[in-house]
């Protein structure tokens, strides 16, 4: 953009420096002009071709700044590509990124908006099931549900109540399982002592006698 306006500033001032020319040429012949239409014939073709020197070198010189703004052009394109580049370049990795993101969790949303579209009809329909049903008959309906919901609350209770109980008979069994164990091990403890401290029966004694006097 620089050079553009650049460019334009130069043709704007040539211009107008060929305009003040030709208006002083017009007014005044210029001391060249007046020299060269004196001159003899031999000196005429000497100036003719310095003129043309002189005019081949305005047109080099021309040529000159034409390549030396088109080279500022081009060098001003190059920069704005190449940071055009680079930010296409950091626009790319940055999509990729968000691509490689969009790839890990878009099936999971793909899914979850597919159930819940379905849920949406579901229940789309069941309210329509719901408005064209007959209000009566869904009216009784709900008072029966929140009977039977009292109805379950209260069973509820009474199996939280029956629980407790049986918690407490449970633990009055297991108290009476000790107490069983521990009589038999007392009554055990008994039988122990009575057999080591019983004394001798008749029918012992008898057999004993019998005993010795066979001996002898």
């Amino acid at each position: 953009m620089q050079a553009c306006h650049e460019l334009k500033n130069y043709i704007s001032e040539g211009r107008k420096t060929v305009r003040e020319i030709e208006t002083e040429t017009f007014e005044e012949n210029p001391p060249l002009f007046r020299e060269y239409i004196s001159a003899p014939a031999d000196v005429k073709v000497v100036m003719d071709n310095q003129l043309k020197n002189v005019k081949t070198h305005a047109r080099l010189l021309s040529k000159g700044m034409w390549y030396e703004w088109r080279m500022t052009l081009l060098e001003t394109l190059k920069d704005g590509l190449l940071k055009t580049a680079e930010g296409m370049v950091r626009d790319e990795e940055i999509l990729d990124h968000q691509q490689s993101l969009l790839d890990t969790i878009l099936p999971q949303l793909i899914q979850q908006a597919e159930e819940l579209e379905h849920q949406e009809a579901d229940l789309q329909y069941a309210a329509e099931e719901i408005a064209n049903c007959d209000q009566e008959e869904l009216s009784s309906a709900r008072q029966q549900l929140i009977t039977v919901d009292a109805d379950i609350e209260a069973k509820k209770q009474m199996i939280s109540d029956l629980r407790k109980q049986l918690q407490g008979k449970e633990a009055e069994i297991q108290a009476g399982v000790e107490r069983k164990q521990t009589c038999l091990e007392d009554i055990r403890e008994s039988e122990k002592i009575r057999e080591e401290c019983r004394g001798w029966t008749s029918s012992e004694i008898s057999t004993l006698k019998g005993m010795c006097f066979n001996l002898f």
